[in-house]
Parts: C-alpha cells; structure tokens; sequence
C-alpha cells in the first residue's frame, strides 16, 4: 500500500511538472510604432518670426539609391519647414540672415545604427530592431546661427512603410515630424 502511494505521489508530480512547461512569447511589434526622445543643450530661445534655413546631413554609404534618398529628404524637409513655419518662424535660403540653423537627417538601421547615433548624435530613441521589419531614423537639430552651438537635438526612430502610397507617406512624415518638434517647442 505504501508502495502504491510512493508511486502515485510520483506519478502525480511528473504530471504536475511537465505541465509547467515555460513558453517565451516575443514582444509584439507594432509597424507604427515609434520611439521619440530629444535633449536640450543650451538655454538659447527663438521668438516667432526668427528665420531659419535648413541644413541637411546625409549619411555616407547608404543602401538607398540617390534617388530614393532625394524624395525622402525633401518629404522630411517640407515637414519641417510647414512645422516651424506654423509655430511662427520663417524659412530663409540666405543662411546669413538665419537666427538657427536644422540640421536633419534620415537613415535606416542597417546604414546608421544605434551605436553610432549614439556616438556621433548623443540621442537614440532605443526602438529594437525586428529581423521582419526595416527599423529607420529621424534625427534633427537646432544649432544657434551667432554661437554656433546646438540648442537642442531629436530623434525618432519607427520602421520603413515601404507598401504606402504617397499620400500616406506624406502623413507619416508630417506626423513624426511634428511629434519630435513638440518637445522642441515645449522648452523653447
């Protein structure tokens, strides 16, 4: 009797053991998602009506051909220029009557990793990487035009919609745009 107890209250614990079984589930990754973060620098603000101009900054081997690189910088820079614009400063090509400069730039992952914005950007988001989608990032800055020194720097980083049309890219980029500028006009 004692025998058959043993053998059961075994029985009973392999059972109760290999239904423990422990099944690792992998973050669900959104395609919209993103990650935004940004610093400020320097205490320097600009009132409504300070110029601007846009300096873009392009990375130096890119995956992209030179054409696909063009239309999305000029998407970005539209963005910016509308967005500032909006909060009342005025875009200006004579750089010399500037009162800040943006510099942008815009990058996958697998031609500018984290490491290096990091590095050379000082501000990275921290979006993972999914081996199914194509991670990228936004990075933009204002530089003061009299010190020369940045104010404030942002980025963001979400994944390539490469299936959008058109107009839905437009929307994108408008919208990641406006959300890193926000933290830009809340501290200016």
């Amino acid at each position: 009797m004692k025998k058959n107890i043993t053998v059961a209250t075994a029985l009973l614990s392999c059972l109760f053991v290999s239904a423990c079984v422990t099944v690792q589930v992998q973050p669900q990754v959104n395609k919209n998602q993103l990650a935004i973060s940004s610093v400020r620098d320097i205490p320097i603000s600009y009132s409504p009506g300070s110029q601007f101009s846009l300096a873009p900054k392009y990375v130096e081997e890119t995956s992209l051909k030179a054409e696909q690189t063009q239309t999305i910088y000029k998407l970005y820079a539209d963005a910016i220029i509308a967005d500032l614009n909006s909060h009342g400063f005025k875009n200006t090509d004579d750089a010399s009557h500037s009162a800040f400069y943006v510099g942008f730039g815009v990058a996958l992952a697998s031609d500018l990793s984290d490491e290096t914005i990091n590095d050379k950007f000082g501000v990275t988001p921290g979006l993972p990487s999914n081996d199914e989608l194509k991670k990228g990032s936004f990075l933009i800055y204002i530089e003061d035009a009299r010190t020369g020194k940045k104010v404030w720097r942002g980025a963001a980083q979400g994944f390539a919609h490469e299936d959008s049309s058109e107009a839905e890219r437009i929307q994108r980029t408008v919208a990641i745009v406006s959300r890193v500028m926000k933290q830009f006009y809340m501290t200016n």
